[in-house]
């Protein structure tokens, strides 16, 4: 894991790519992560077969801070992050919750905490659901997460951006990334 003076080092030169940046978000060992603007709420009661590529419509929610989002006990939703972020083939990044917010049920990466290296800055999808007994409203630019750089020692030789099973299309909305149909999968 790197320290705040390994991030600031290759933040400097580029493998860690954080976009807006601000001083404030370094940590010891992290940086905060803001909840973004926009989420995407499941719609209806779809049974979900993802050997057949059958998974749920979702209906796109714009937040405020006059108008932020009331995540239900057991509900769930995907986010993304304000941030774009983007890696090196040097540097892997974990994403993981704040305590602050996991005292209250809420969690931020439901598996997904692991972001492969060689991306180009982009907003990350947050895996977002509320397994506390109370309400939560969300709000944009909230701190929300956490994350956490390391060393992949020799690089990587693959890339998430040309690479990755579910990349950006600009066809698509930008926090639900489609899958793309390949060999490989």
């Amino acid at each position: 894991m790197l320290s705040n003076i390994s991030i600031k080092k290759y933040l400097d030169s580029r493998d860690i790519i954080i976009e807006p940046w601000s001083e404030e978000m370094m940590g010891a060992a992290r940086i905060s992560i803001h909840f973004g603007e926009k989420i995407l709420v499941p719609k209806g009661d779809a049974v979900v077969d993802v050997v057949r590529g059958i998974t749920p419509d979702y209906e796109e929610s714009q937040l405020t801070t006059q108008d932020p989002f009331r995540l239900d006990p057991g509900a769930f939703i995907l986010g993304e992050t304000l941030e774009r972020i983007g890696l090196s083939e040097k540097i892997g990044m974990i994403l993981d919750g704040r305590s602050t917010l996991a005292r209250l049920g809420l969690t931020v990466v439901q598996t997904a905490m692991i972001v492969d290296t060689g991306q180009r800055p982009k907003k990350m999808t947050l895996e977002v659901k509320n397994n506390g007994p109370h309400p939560i409203l969300l709000y944009p630019k909230m701190k929300f997460c956490h994350a956490a750089f390391f060393l992949l020692n020799p690089p990587a030789t693959i890339r998430y951006d040309t690479d990755g099973k579910y990349l950006s299309d600009d066809s698509q909305h930008p926090i639900f990334k489609k899958e793309i149909k390949s060999d490989k999968s």
